[in-house]
């Protein structure tokens, strides 16, 4: 199987929480599909049909802080001001109030990405490359194509995975991300269920205590791996999980 894989880096990025605005906005550990596709999109220069896409990532970051930040919240205005001699009803007021915002220092995205035709679009990108907010710059520093190989046992680490898996893991955080967000005017945003890996754990035919867990019911799996990764135990290669922005997620978890 054929795909992109593309390095990016980035000094700041932020994820944000989407139900926290007021008092401190948390950020996830890892970005959530839909800032993928977000970051896909800047690349390409256009929304896409995201039933044409599927990725897989590696994401690490050096360490975590917060910092002060300005928040203007606006409401409808209901008091009036006078100019002159007259008085004049006020539509929106705006307050300044600081408020904390966490983010991730020093990050690396590995991004697999099928079909390999979107390799060219991260060599050219359209718009400016950014990885969470607005704000957050990132940079592209290689882009190839790249043949995954099949393999009978691979390793995971510091990836997502679909919530499917969570009966064979008992390592990793589970939680509700943004999956898909509707282009406008609707934006309607779609959730989704996963687990953030970050330590690094076997799977398939891998002989190691600190593996997924295995019944003696269920037939063997193949892995994806990526045969330029690092190699770890007996040989290892990182397994890669594919996900989709629609659909059901637990059906495409891989190839």
């Amino acid at each position: 199987m054929r795909v992109a894989k593309v390095h990016i880096e980035a000094p700041i990025a932020s994820f944000r929480y989407p139900h926290f605005l007021i008092g401190r906005q948390t950020s996830f550990d890892m970005p959530p599909p839909s800032t993928i596709y977000g970051h896909i999109a800047s690349a390409v220069g256009e929304w896409f049909n995201p039933a044409t896409v599927k990725f897989a990532y590696q994401f690490s970051f050096q360490a975590k802080g917060s910092d002060l930040e300005h928040q203007h919240v606006i409401t409808k205005g209901g008091q009036t001001f006078k100019w002159g001699e007259r008085k004049y009803p006020v539509s929106t007021q705006a307050v300044v109030q600081p408020h904390l915002r966490d983010f991730l220092f020093g990050c690396r995205l590995t991004l697999y990405l099928y079909p390999p035709d979107l390799a060219e679009a991260f060599r050219n990108p359209v718009f400016c490359v950014i990885l969470g907010r607005s704000q957050d710059l990132a940079s592209i520093t290689s882009v190839e194509v790249i043949e995954l190989e099949k393999a009978k046992g691979a390793y995971l680490e510091q990836t997502l995975l679909p919530f499917a898996m969570r009966p064979l893991l008992g390592r990793g955080v589970t939680v509700l991300m943004p999956r898909y967000i509707e282009p406008p005017p609707g934006r309607e945003p779609h959730f989704g269920r996963y687990i953030m890996l970050f330590d690094l754990v076997y799977a398939g035919e891998v002989p190691h205590t600190n593996r997924l867990l295995q019944h003696k019911d269920r037939a063997p799996e193949g892995w994806l791996v990526d045969p330029y990764s690092p190699a770890k135990h007996e040989g290892a290669r990182r397994g890669l999980v594919f996900h989709s922005f629609v659909g059901d997620e637990d059906s495409v978890a891989r190839f």
